[in-house]
Order: C-alpha cells, then sequence, then structure tokens
C-alpha cells in the first residue's frame, strides 16, 4: 500500500460543501489545479484571500438560511469566518 504526501502535486482537486444529516450536497467544485488554463477569470471573493474565497463560494447556497457550517481546521481563517457570519 502507498500513500501519497500532500498536496498531490498532479491531478484535481475536489470540495464539496454537504449536509450530515439529509445526505444532500449543497455544492461540488473541481479545481484543475496545475493543469488550469492561465486565461481562466479570477474566481468571486479573491480579495479576501484563496482559502476565505473558497469558503464563501462554496457555502453561497446557505446564505440566509442560517444553517450551521462545521470547518475543519484548514478553514479556519479569520476572515473568511467574519464574512460567512455577516452573510447569515
Amino acid at each position: 500500500m502507498v500513500v501519497p504526501r500532500k498536496p498531490w502535486p498532479f491531478g484535481d482537486e475536489w470540495h464539496s460543501i454537504a449536509c450530515d444529516n439529509s445526505r444532500i450536497i449543497y455544492r461540488l467544485k473541481k479545481d484543475e489545479g496545475k493543469d488550469e488554463p492561465r486565461e481562466k477569470p479570477c474566481p468571486r471573493y479573491i480579495e479576501k484571500g484563496k482559502t476565505a474565497s473558497l469558503m464563501l463560494r462554496m457555502s453561497k447556497p446557505l446564505y440566509g438560511t442560517g444553517k450551521l457550517v462545521v470547518l475543519n481546521s484548514g478553514f479556519c481563517v479569520l476572515q473568511g469566518i467574519i464574512e460567512l457570519k455577516k452573510k447569515g
């Protein structure tokens, strides 16, 4: 058995946000990594930073619903958490 190191420099990376109770996937996003075309437009909220931008884009379906978003330690970015609180 071989377990590669993280981050893996090849291939795609997937991000998802889902509800554990209902098993509903709210958003699924594929990052193409180093193979991504350079002419691709900048993502929304990029001025907040890469991680905060990802947090805001992934949780957009939940804005204003009052649902609780549980993040793992890799997403503990203060600016992103403050912006999520503003979105409701």
